[in-house]
């Protein structure tokens, strides 16, 4: 195993963990668009969300391979 198999090994639940946090983070944002009437706006941002609750799978795929090495 190389020296980047195991850093990605670390990194990969930081990332991960850190995409959660974004998701939380924007739709905060988005239920205080709703509250100031930007409903434009606030459904831009629940794309946002929608694309990083896509990436959830995706990490997750990864961390499962990477800790089978």
């Amino acid at each position: 195993m190389n020296k980047n198999t195991e850093k990605l090994k670390h990194l990969l639940p930081h990332l991960l963990e850190h995409n959660l946090e974004h998701v939380t983070e924007h739709k905060r944002w988005v239920a205080l668009c709703e509250e100031a009437g930007l409903s434009d706006i606030a459904e831009d941002l629940r794309k946002v969300v929608s694309h990083f609750e896509a990436c959830t799978p995706h990490f997750e795929a990864a961390i499962s391979k990477i800790q089978k090495l």
